[in-house]
């Protein structure tokens, strides 16, 4: 259902910026209605989550690396290929993306997935110059590749990656 939300809301963009009719105008407007509510209600939930998230006992068994500005060089000297995403808690496409990001990390074989939140760790953000989120960065030996900023389907990563 997510995927279904993100591809629409990148469609309408793509199309509207490509063509200005009544119709583009009007999904691009529902789109954007769609990005607003999922801000409000991941502004609004991340204190559920965040007590969810502390109270409830789960295994560690994510394949995304956390980074922070104490980890940050050795992860990338050590990875050849990475995809950082920047996202935060308050912002509804990065939360949309969380689930896609996390399969993404377990079916990649070749691309290794980080995230950087973007509250705890501003002079990252300002190193890559990060101004919306979600945003990606591919890196690889340590250079970045290529970066998209907007919230994206599985078959946007992997294109994205590949």
């Amino acid at each position: 259902m997510l995927e279904k939300i993100i591809q629409f809301q990148n469609n309408s963009k793509k199309k509207f910026e490509k063509e200005k009719t009544l119709k583009t105008s009007f999904n691009y407007l529902i789109a954007f209605i769609l990005f607003i509510i999922s801000t409000i209600v991941a502004a609004f939930s991340w204190p559920f989550r965040y007590i969810i998230n502390k109270t409830t006992k789960k295994k560690d068994n994510s394949a995304i690396i956390n980074l922070n500005e104490k980890n940050i060089d050795l992860i990338l000297n050590t990875e050849n290929r990475i995809l950082i995403d920047f996202w935060a808690e308050w912002c509804g496409p990065c939360v949309m993306m969380n689930s896609i990001i996390e399969k993404f990390a377990l079916e990649s074989k070749s691309t290794k997935v980080a995230k950087v939140n973007a509250d705890l760790n501003k002079k990252i953000m300002e190193t890559y110059n990060v101004r919306g989120l979600p945003q990606f960065i591919l890196i690889e030996n340590g250079k970045e590749i290529k970066r998209f900023a907007g919230a994206m389907t599985l078959n946007d990563l992997n294109t994205f990656c590949n």
